[in-house]
Order: C-alpha cells, then structure tokens, then sequence
C-alpha cells in the first residue's frame, strides 16, 4: 500500500525516537482513515493501571485533517483515567478502543491552532500529538492528571451520549438539605423541556411514600409542565467513581461501590418496585439518580450537591413472571433484588446543572442571574430583541406590555416568527421567552400605558426596572404621571431616524423625570425625521414605516442590553447617545 509522503515522514521522524516504537506502517481502512500502531513507554514507575509499555494507535483523518490517539485493543490500557473518553472497546472490527485522551490544550477548544502552539503542518502535528501522549502517560502514572486546584472533571461512564439529559437546580441550602437526608431514598419527577429533545428537568422530589419534600425552582414552562417520567434518587456521601477515573461499568459494580456507602441497592430496588406496584404505577422504566456533595475544584471543600442517573431502570410491575416460579408478589420481589447483582451494563445518562449562573457560563463572568423584576413596555422589534438579551443574560422574572397583534410585516426585524402572526404581541413574545432559559417566569401583559384599572396599575408596581421601548413621548409623559409606588430604575430607549443611534435616558427616583429625559434627548442634536425618505408598507396603506434592518435592531439592541444592566448595577440619572458612523463602527457621543 502506497504511503502518503507526509505520514511516511512521521514514521522516519520517531524511527529513533526514545520512547516511541512504531509496530507497524501506515494503513487505511474503507472509511478512508489512517492508522499508525506504535507503542509508548512510561519515564517513570508502571502502576495497577498502565504499564512501562503500553500499544497505541495514532488515527488520521485526511477529510477533516483530525488527529486522534487512541489506546489499542491488544496491550493497550483498558481503564478510564482523568481528562479521557470513556475507554470502552467500541467496533469489533476495529484494533482499538475508544478512550482516547484529551490531548489538546484548552484553547484549541475554540479551534485555533495558532492559540495553543498546535502545528499546522500534518507531519508536525502527528509528532506533537505523539509527545503531548508521553506527557499524559507519565502524568497518568503519577497521579498528575488531576492537579489541584484546577476544575473538577466528573469521570465518564458507560453509555452516556448527549441525548437523553436531565438537569437539577440547586438552592442556596441545597446541600445542607441533602447532606441531612445520605442514604435514603424517594422518588422523583421529571418533567420534559416543552420541545426538547428527550430532555428532563428533576422537579418535585418525593419521599418513598411520595410525599413531596423538596420542590426545585424553574422558569413557567418547566414549573407548569406535567410529570413525564419518574426518577428513583438515592442521596449519597460522595461521587461513585472506580479508579483510575470511571463510573462503574456493571450493575455488580455499581452495588459493590454503593455496599461501601452504606447502601444496598438490592434492598433499595426491592422495597421501591413492592411501593411502586401498591401503587399501581408500575408501568415503565425509571431512572436512578444518584446524588452526592462535590466541590467545584480538585481538593477543594464540596460547595454544590450533584445528580448522576443511570436510565432505563426495569422494576417488576404486577404481571412480571419468571420461569420456574410462582407469580407472587414475593417473586417479584426476589427478580427486583436481584436486578442490581448482575454483571449486566449500565447506561449512564448525561446530567447537567441548569441552575441560572452555571448555564450562562458562556455569556462571560459580567452574567449573572439578576434578583430584580423587569417590565418591558413595548414589545416591538427592539423590545423584543432587548427582551431576549436580558433574558440569556440574567433576567429571569419579567413582564411584557403591549397591546398590539404581530403582524406580517412585523417579521423583517422582530424575534418572533411566522407562528406568532394574529397573536398579541406580549403573549407571545412572553410564551417565546419562557421556551428560552429554563429558568425564566415571564408574563405577557395585552395592555396599553398607562393601565387603566387598579389591579393592573397595582401589578405594575411590582416591578423593580421599568424599560421603555416604546419611542413615545405620550408614554415618558405617562409614566411621569404613574405612581410607582416607590423608587424604580427606569430606562428609555429610542433608536433615532434610519436607526443612525439609540438614545438611553437611566434614572433611579420614585417618579419617572419625564421632562428631563425630554429635553435630554433633544439636546442631543440627533438627525431630523425625513419623512420624504419614509416607505409605505403597501398599496393603499398611508402610515410609514420606520426604516430600519434586523441588523440595525439587533445591534442597538445589544448596546442597549448593556446599558441597562449597568443602569441596574450602578443606577443614576444620566442620558447616552450612540452613533453608528458610515463604517459601521458604533461610538457613543456623550455620558
């Protein structure tokens, strides 16, 4: 077989290499990947779990020009160490496993080689693939893997993909509650994120006579959804991990490691499946949650209480019949028992921690969940795309004011899609924003401003931010006229004629200084509406349409998100104008 020049020169670059021995050359397969087999030896002491030499294989894929390690089937290592997939045997038909180690450094995450010292050159970077293994070997070997101090890496486990998942939230006294609950037992419900793929929020957690002692806090959608599933928990002292770094592979395993907890799942499966059929919901499977304190950081002191599952749990319901017995509850019983002595495999699920700050990691460290209640008065192109701004970033309690129907033509620059057409816009526009986060609570007012009854009036009084995206006058008059009822920080928006800019008036009072905001915004020497340069929406339609693209929105809605969330940090009166020059580069005039 006819060697790719570039991969032949790897074999001539570790020819001499001191502890790389290629076994063989270079071959491919039919799904056009190139394996090279080698075999790498440790500097320093075998261990239990890796020897001095251990067979590798190193997998190139020319399409995507991926580089892959993996350990082989043959004289390869067959456990699961930190920073490794999960080392399970994969395809027969192929001579390795598929544990492959994480080898990369964290920024090549992002998928820029430049910003991690990755080469770029194919023979380059099978080389440096190669010595970055030797490194993760000794570090293996010596227990180095997991450094302390760094991020807790959960250890991976049999079967887990990334559909099906189920995520928990925690309160404040979460662990505190749990910590006083190890050992026991209950059931749980699960509840289907509305659209979701096969994904599960833990909700309502119930003692073993289901009686609810614990109810987690989400958005609307998932607090009003109905349970979908069951869940059976067990509150544990610390996570099941076998060594090096794996959760257990077996139901024989698993029991074993839970037996050194003080739990026997035997007993847990038996007496569960007996209240199950007393019940008389025994139909279907149930997923087991394992729960236990953990600290964010290597060695660090256990700060959250995490949820591990194993899914599709068979308990016996009140058919279930085994040959050479009698179909009694008692045989029953005994099949329930013996479920998790087997040495049948597990299937782990993913779970995840959807509490507010851990899932807006992404938006940044300047993201976290805000306590303050926000009402939004105008669900327009820009409050809408502001709405969903604060929403991802924190906002998780809001009120949507408007009274008008989203429309078709709407849709050239509002968040809302074709399914919203002939629907109140804060409906709507509410109902979206609850399907966001799972987090959210957010209600859509049908009202114009100001309300015009006492338990609308009253409502409104009890929000903390009030944002106005509304570009009325008649409205910052109104709300001048409001009683707030207390202090409020208010923010206006507006965005100026062909969106050129957004003008941001903040304040901090218990009245909205209407006047003020006015003659601050017409200081700021904005361009004059051309109504020459208006559209109209269509043939016989005389109201013109303020121009602007999606884009424009998007972006003055963005500055705007940032705005008010500094308007809510360090609340003053103050009035900002933005102005996008012809480059496209936005500068910001004043304040």
């Amino acid at each position: 077989m006819f060697v790719p020049e570039v991969l032949q020169s790897v074999s001539d670059r570790t020819a001499d290499h001191p502890r790389i021995r290629c076994t063989a050359t270079w071959s491919s397969d039919s799904e056009g990947r190139w394996s090279l087999p080698f075999v790498a030896i440790l500097s320093s002491a075998p261990t239990e779990f890796i020897s001095a030499k251990t067979a590798w294989y190193v997998v190139f894929v020319p399409r995507t020009k991926s580089v892959t390690v993996y350990p082989a089937m043959i004289g390869g290592i067959s456990v699961t160490f930190q920073h490794q997939s999960f080392n399970s045997e994969g395809s027969a038909s192929l001579p390795w496993r598929l544990g492959n180690p994480c080898l990369d450094r964290p920024a090549g995450a992002f998928g820029r080689a430049s910003w991690n010292g990755q080469p770029d050159a194919i023979d380059d970077k099978i080389v440096w693939y190669l010595e970055r293994l030797l490194i993760w070997i000794d570090a293996a070997a010596t227990g180095e893997l997991a450094i302390e101090g760094e991020p807790l890496e959960l250890p991976p486990g049999p079967g887990q993909t990334n559909f099906p998942v189920a995520g928990f939230v925690g309160a404040g006294d979460d662990l505190a509650f749990w910590r006083g609950r190890t050992n026991d037992w209950g059931w749980v419900d699960l509840a289907k994120l509305p659209g979701a793929k096969i994904s599960y929020a833990m909700t309502t957690f119930r003692d073993r006579q289901s009686a609810p002692i614990r109810k987690s806090v989400w958005g609307r959608a998932i607090a009003e959804a109905a349970p979908a599933k069951t869940g059976l928990w067990i509150a544990l002292d610390n996570l099941p991990v076998q060594a090096p770094w794996e959760l257990p592979r077996t139901w024989a395993d698993l029991s074993a490691h839970l037996e050194t907890q003080g739990v026997q799942l035997a007993e847990v499966f038996e007496l569960a499946g007996a209240d199950r059929r007393r019940r008389k919901d025994d139909r279907g499977t149930v997923t087991l949650f394992l729960g236990f304190p953990i600290a964010e950081l290597v060695g660090g002191t256990p700060s959250k209480y995490h949820w591990i599952a194993v899914g599709s749990v068979e308990l016996s319901d009140r058919k279930t019949t085994k040959n050479g017995f009698r179909a009694i509850e008692q045989t029953r019983r005994f099949i329930d028992r013996t479920r998790p002595t087997a040495n049948s495999s597990l299937t782990w699920l993913r779970t995840v921690n959807w509490e507010p700050e851990q899932i807006r990691t992404r938006s940044g460290f300047g993201t976290a969940k805000v306590s303050e209640r926000v009402l939004i008065i105008g669900a327009g192109s820009l409050g809408g795309a502001v709405s969903e701004n604060l929403v991802r970033m924190g906002v998780t309690r809001m009120g949507i004011l408007d009274p008008d129907i989203l429309d078709v033509g709407n849709l050239t620059r509002h968040v809302l899609g074709m399914d919203a057409v002939g629907h109140d816009k804060a409906t709507a526009l509410a109902h979206a924003l609850s399907l966001t986060m799972p987090d959210t609570d957010i209600r859509g007012i049908v009202a114009s401003f100001p309300p015009g009854g006492d338990e609308l009036a009253e409502e409104l009084r009890s929000f903390d931010v009030i944002i106005d995206c509304t570009g009325s006058d008649a409205v910052l008059d109104a709300m001048a006229e409001f009683d707030w009822g207390g202090e409020k920080i208010f923010v206006s928006l507006a965005m100026t004629w062909r969106a050129e800019g957004l003008l941001v008036f903040t304040a901090s009072e218990a009245t909205f200084p209407a006047i003020d905001a006015k003659e601050s915004f017409h200081e700021m020497n904005v361009p004059p509406t051309d109504f020459g340069d208006a559209r109209m929406e269509g043939i016989g339609c005389w109201h013109p349409v303020f121009p602007a693209t999606a884009a424009d929105v998007r972006m003055w809605s963005a500055v705007a998100t940032t705005t008010i969330l500094e308007a809510i940090r360090l609340p003053k009166r103050r009035c900002q104008y933005f102005r996008q020059g012809f480059d496209g580069t936005v500068e910001k005039l004043n304040g």
